[in-house]
Formats: structure tokens, sequence, C-alpha cells
């Protein structure tokens, strides 16, 4: 079904996935699903437990988030936005699988400091997570065999895989946990809405560590799949609290 809205029709959860792996492990655990394509973007309308969401497929970088987020929140009564998937940790004591929550989320590769506008967190191209969501998301992750890192992250137009890189990134945002490549263009959507959100990814790699781009292609739907049951579990008192 085609170009058709569903504004009005109730509160409604988003979660947006940029990969179609990572759309297909929620939907794997989602009932009643009607798929609507608006304007070339792909929605999936369903029930998530007992809450009425919409999964969003984003497509992978900044644009196309940015793109899918404002036709999904122009087309649907979205209370609050849910990013999944994976992500690369930039942090050395971190290993694969590990969950990242975000409290914060920035553009690492935009850069006006030309004009005296610092890089950083806190700064104007960053985002903060709703408190509520997160508080909610960190209570459900129980996990006895991985780290769940709660904290700021950044996003940008690459696949971080280089040294030169990683140390660029975390000498602007030193406290960053991961990095990834959507999150910042949906938070920053959301802001310009008003509609709460939050990040929650599982580490398919790190990117402090050589090779990593092999580490993403054979733990990529591992990570996605825990990244979706996070949420499945967290889902309920996430539509609660919006």
């Amino acid at each position: 079904m085609d170009d058709q809205s569903d504004k009005g029709e109730g509160i409604m959860i988003a979660i947006i996935g940029a990969m179609q792996q990572e759309v297909d492990q929620l939907l794997a655990l989602c009932k009643h699903v009607e798929k609507r394509v608006i304007h070339g973007s792909h929605f999936y309308l369903g029930k998530l437990s007992s809450v009425d969401v919409v999964v969003a497929l984003s497509g992978v970088a900044k644009v196309a988030a940015s793109m899918t987020t404002t036709c999904l929140l122009e087309n649907f009564d979205i209370k609050g936005v849910i990013n999944i998937g994976t992500a690369g940790g930039l942090k050395s004591e971190q290993e694969v699988l590990d969950v990242v929550v975000s409290t914060e989320v920035a553009h690492h590769d935009v850069d006006i400091t030309a004009f005296g506008i610092k890089r950083g967190f806190g700064e104007r191209f960053s985002y903060k997570a709703d408190p509520g969501y997160v508080e909610v998301i960190s209570k459900m992750v129980n996990d006895n065999e991985h780290r769940v890192w709660i904290g700021p992250m950044v996003s940008g137009d690459q696949f971080i895989h280089r040294k030169e890189q990683v140390d660029q990134i975390l000498t602007d945002f030193p406290d960053a946990n991961c990095v990834e490549m959507e999150a910042a263009a949906i938070a920053q959507v959301c802001d310009h809405y008003k509609i709460p959100f939050v990040v929650i990814r599982s580490l398919s790699d790190i990117a402090v560590r050589d090779d990593n781009h092999l580490s993403f292609e054979e733990y990529l739907s591992v990570a996605a799949k825990r990244s979706a049951q996070w949420v499945y579990e967290a889902i309920e008192e996430i539509a609660a609290h919006a």
C-alpha cells in the first residue's frame, strides 16, 4: 500500500533501523505487520508486544536517515522514536555484542570551527536522548554475558576503520562510547519536531581494533538481533512513558 498517511490514528512508537537485516530482526517479533511505502520510504505497521509501532527502514547514512525520519513524523502520529541496529565500539575494553544506550548523540563529521563553533557533546550539533527512555531501557537491559554502556555516541557518513579516524573522533569526543552512521541525523529531526528519542545498538565491531570491517560482516545479524530483543522487552514501558 503506497503513500497513505496514518496521522491521528493513535499513539505509535517508531523504531528505525538502517539496514534490512536490522529491521528484519525486529519484524520477526511483530504481529499483524502491514507494509506501506510513502515517497519511497518503507514503513511496517504492526504490534510489538501490545504496542502499536511503525518500523522504518531508513537506509544507510545520515541523509537517508533524515529523509525517512521526516517522512515518518509527517505521516504518522508518532509519540516517540527508538533507533536500533549496530555500532562500532570506541573503547578498547569493549567487546563485540556489548550493548550501547544513548544519553546524547552528536555529528562527529560536522566541522564549522572556523566560525568559533566547537565540536563536542553539549554543543550545537549534539542532541540529548529522552532521559525517561534511557532510564527505562537501562533497567530492562540486564546481561550477564556482555556489558551495557550508557552514555554519548557519535555519527558520521563513514564506516570508521582506520586509526587516524578513531583518533580524531576521540580527540573531539573523548567520552563517546560508539560510532555509527545514522543516529545523530535521526536525533536532529526528532529534536526539530520535539519528539523524544533514544538509541539502543549492539556492537558489531570495535573500531579501535584492526580488521573491524571483518567483524562487522560476521556479527551484523547477531548484533541486530540483540538490539531488537532489548527493544521488544522495553517497548511497553516506553509506550507508557510517551
